[in-house]
């Protein structure tokens, strides 16, 4: 599960100086049969339950999370940035009150969260009063009502982390340090509102609820999917030691405590190509895991997307992590399927233009030759290896 983090105070001065930035946006969506582009939800104002969320392919068709990177080449410094994104950093505090540094190298395999430190979606339900606690609220200041059923709470233990979708518009909020009150409000602490036909991800500097700046439901593993065995989108992964003070588009800031030469977060990787899927083992005794015949499906789909989308880096945790959609997926996998896997086991598409957070002096936002993450037109490498 993700590791907790504490991380607004110097970052919102920092943004301060740097000022707002608008987040991008531009029409187009691609969504299988149905090219709408809108989320269509039918709610009974009287009903105080949600309504299931429309699984379609959030953000246009030039989102970097549903551009395929299958024939992408690989960054010269793929191995070396997947060696030190193992290393978690930590502090340790002696009798006396001195600490030092700790580096703890993880070997885990790959885990996907499907209850803890994983994104509720909700859509429908009453109008709820949504109240900010801080002075600083994002795109929280001119959103007060939104509806949201009384049904799935924000879960304070785990950041908050809460997504609502607007079931008037094509726009979701995700909340941030969120929990319900006693008079059934819901507070948080930060609120940034996302287009659902844009590009997925904010101008360098912008805050969001993830430490990355970008959207919590991007990147899930949704039911739907799962059950169709076809995922068509990248996934969300954190890693135990994401770079600090340094992120590549799409990426637009980084909670990241690991090396500067590290993964940065907005990276994407890709599973090799020659990887075959280990069976997970228990962690504690190294005995195999037997999967059922619906896991193993299930686990072959997640492969075959991380093949073909690869995942983008979106925060820091204890182990390698993808994410699941909360509380409606866990009944389906359990979360140790793709155990077999460690990060030697993907690859560094080539980094965007690295930025600095906070900001450094006079520094500005780089027009970027080509959109975030590498160009579908890219030649693959041979075999999976580093050029």
């Amino acid at each position: 599960m993700s590791a907790p983090r504490i991380r607004r105070t110097h970052r919102l001065a920092a943004l301060a100086a740097v000022g707002s930035v608008l987040l991008a946006g531009c029409a187009g969506s691609d969504s299988g049969n149905d090219r709408s582009g809108e989320v269509v939800v039918t709610v009974d104002p009287t009903q105080t339950g949600g309504v299931v969320v429309p699984e379609r392919r959030f953000f246009n068709d030039g989102s970097p999370w549903n551009r395929r990177i299958d024939t992408s080449r690989v960054d010269p410094r793929s191995n070396q940035m997947i060696q030190f994104a193992h290393e978690r950093v930590g502090v340790i505090e002696r009798p006396g009150g001195t600490s030092f540094i700790s580096r703890n190298f993880v070997e885990d395999g790959l885990y996907i969260n499907t209850v803890r430190w994983t994104v509720p979606v909700v859509a429908g339900g009453r109008p709820t009063s949504l109240v900010c606690r801080q002075l600083v609220c994002g795109d929280g200041a001119d959103t007060t009502v939104l509806n949201i059923p009384d049904d799935v709470d924000p879960d304070p233990r785990y950041d908050g982390w809460y997504t609502v979708f607007d079931t008037t518009a094509s726009v979701a909020y995700d909340l941030w340090r969120a929990r319900r009150e006693a008079d059934d409000t819901i507070s948080y602490n930060y609120m940034r509102k996302w287009d659902l036909n844009g590009p997925g991800y904010s101008e360098p500097w912008t805050e969001g609820a993830r430490g990355s700046g970008l959207p919590l439901f991007a990147g899930l593993i949704r039911p739907g999917e799962l059950e169709s065995g076809e995922i068509q989108h990248a996934l969300a992964i954190s890693v135990p030691g994401p770079a600090t003070g340094i992120f590549v588009q799409p990426a637009s800031s980084t909670d990241g405590n690991g090396r500067t030469r590290s993964l940065p977060e907005g990276a994407r990787i890709r599973l090799r190509r020659d990887v075959v899927l280990p069976p997970p083992r228990d962690p504690r005794t190294g005995k195999i895991i037997k999967l059922t015949k619906q896991q193993q499906r299930l686990a072959d789909a997640i492969v075959a997307c991380l093949r073909t989308y690869g995942a983008i880096v979106v925060d820091r945790a204890a182990v390698p992590t993808l994410y699941a959609q909360r509380d409606v997926t866990n009944g389906l996998i359990r979360g140790n399927e793709l155990q077999g896997l460690t990060l030697d086991d993907f690859e560094v598409l080539p980094l965007g233009h690295p930025y600095h957070y906070p900001p450094e002096e006079d520094e500005t936002v780089v027009e970027p030759s080509e959109s975030p993450n590498a160009s579908p037109s890219s030649s693959p490498t041979e075999g999976g290896a580093v050029q």
